[in-house]
């Protein structure tokens, strides 16, 4: 059994060693088992999908006993394999480098092919070639059109078992049909396309390859049951992301040599384009997953995706936590208003919110309402356009009467009274520790007033003297002073003394 499978012989004296290296056949098949077999009917495929001109691709996998399967792979291309020497000289230069529309970059696939099979016979256009136990021999068989691989490689039965579940999840080319086994790979229904620029490797003039950013065409496919999501390149899985949709990049995808994970980096770019896409159909359970939460933390969120995704995870009703105006928070949850704190979401998706102004602070939708607590108050300047006695209509002065006796039998205190007419005090009334009741017409209208001790006087009136004892509207201690005041001025009615 051959124990090199390639070897890199630079063009030297005869009297001189030729080889600079070689690879050893059963190191680099003990390395790669721990890929999965699938990967070698990957490679063959990927290559048969790149071939000019395809538009069938037929693999085949049988279990022969003891150990081993036979693997056919066969394309339709015009032209068949272009370079036969390809099939056993690593790295060399290859057509698809320079195409990011190709899926190869290192003419390393059958390489890798070779290194975990007994036997292959490649028959192609231009002729053929077998490896086997006595080495690498030259064939005078051609195929009359494209190329044919056959494989016998060294997998248990179960691996055997095992790979055609590994099949399925290929996305065949649309111009392609792809047979397994004698079946056509099922049709899988695309479910949204878009373009988007991303990374990709190209060939340069010098033959090495370079990152570049590229306009290229994304493919969402829905999973199929028992599925999960994953990275494709130009319908070769790569890594799975365990996201909603497949991903199916239609460019050569920035990879490691192995071909087995993508940076972090391009993965991010590839949710955040998708996310920005598809936001408007997220489901609640796509909230709190790792791909949209890694969507929005990105500065490149767009500004609408950010709103679908706040309405969908604390819904249409909500605020964040204000410091600045402890009550208006609870007064937020009072009225049916999720609270969103700090810690519920990454510091990059609060920078998104706040910009897209897709989550308001509560002192802004449900602020408190101002206590006027007295010239001293921090806040006393938005307390403007005072109204003097002089100008008070009869109403007012019946207000200003009822208030006072009010609050003399029940809170058994003298107080003071004004009027202001001002839009920068967010209440209609406001009483403080003070001692001082404030009525704000312009909330209330001059007509208000002018209906004498309504309802809604009494209403308001016990709603501010409640401040007596609470500033704050939710707590108990106010309810609990709601309750006494009500209950003292029934009494004091009954008894005739209001």
């Amino acid at each position: 059994m051959m124990n090199s499978v390639f070897i890199a012989q630079p063009k030297v004296g005869k009297d001189k060693m030729r080889s600079w290296f070689e690879v050893d056949k059963q190191g680099l098949a003990q390395i790669l088992e721990r890929k999965g077999k699938e990967f070698v009917l990957f490679e063959l495929v990927q290559n048969a999908w790149d071939e000019p001109g395809v538009t069938k691709v037929s693999v085949t996998l049988e279990y022969r006993g003891r150990n081993k399967a036979l693997l056919v792979v066969e394309d339709d291309s015009p032209e068949g394999f272009k370079d036969l020497s390809h099939a056993f000289t690593l790295f060399a230069e290859s057509a698809k480098k320079a195409n990011p529309e190709q899926r190869g970059r290192f003419n390393f696939g059958e390489k890798l092919v070779l290194a975990i099979s007994d036997e292959v016979t490649i028959r192609t256009t231009k002729g053929g070639i077998r490896f086997d136990d006595a080495g690498r021999h030259s064939l005078r068989a051609r195929q009359d059109i494209g190329s044919r691989i056959e494989c016998l490689l060294r997998m248990r039965e179960a691996e055997c078992n095992a790979i055609e579940p590994q099949v399925r999840k290929l996305i065949s080319p649309a111009r392609i049909t792809t047979i397994f086994n004698g079946t056509p790979l099922e049709p899988r229904a695309l479910l949204e396309q878009f373009s988007v620029t991303l990374p990709t490797e190209v060939a340069s003039a010098d033959g090495f390859l370079r990152r570049a950013q590229r306009e290229t065409m994304i493919q969402l496919f829905v999973l199929m049951p028992g599925e999960t999501a994953t990275l494709y390149e130009m319908g070769i899985p790569v890594v799975e992301t365990g996201d909603k949709y497949h991903y199916d990049i239609g460019q050569k995808v920035p990879l490691t040599l192995d071909r087995e994970n993508v940076p972090p980096g391009f993965l991010r770019q590839v949710r955040v384009a998708v996310f920005n896409r598809m936001h408007g159909q997220l489901a609640p359970e796509d909230v709190n997953s790792e791909w949209a939460e890694t969507a929005i933390a990105s500065p490149d969120c767009a500004a609408e995706a950010v709103q679908s995704y706040v309405s969908g995870r604390f819904g249409e009703k909500r605020v964040s936590f204000d410091p600045s105006d402890p009550e208006a928070n609870k007064l937020a949850v009072s009225k049916g208003y999720t609270v969103v704190h700090g810690g519920m979401m990454s510091a990059g998706a609060w920078l998104n919110a706040k910009s897209a102004s897709a989550i308001l602070p509560a002192g802004q939708v449900t602020p408190s309402a101002k206590v006027w607590t007295g010239e001293d108050d921090p806040d006393a300047a938005i307390f403007r356009d005072w109204i003097p006695e002089s100008k008070w209509t009869n109403g007012m002065r019946e207000v200003t009467t009822f208030a006072r006796r009010v609050a003399e039998k029940v809170l058994l205190r003298a107080i003071t009274v004004n009027f202001c007419a001002t839009p920068h005090h967010l209440a209609a009334a406001s009483y403080g520790p003070g001692g001082e009741l404030v009525f704000n017409k312009f909330r209330l209208g001059a007509d208000w007033f002018e209906r004498g001790i309504t309802e809604d006087v009494v209403q308001l009136v016990i709603h501010e003297f409640g401040h007596e004892y609470s500033p704050d509207h939710l707590s108990s201690e106010y309810h609990h002073a709601l309750c006494c005041i009500g209950a003292k001025l029934y009494a004091l009615a009954r008894r005739g003394e209001m």
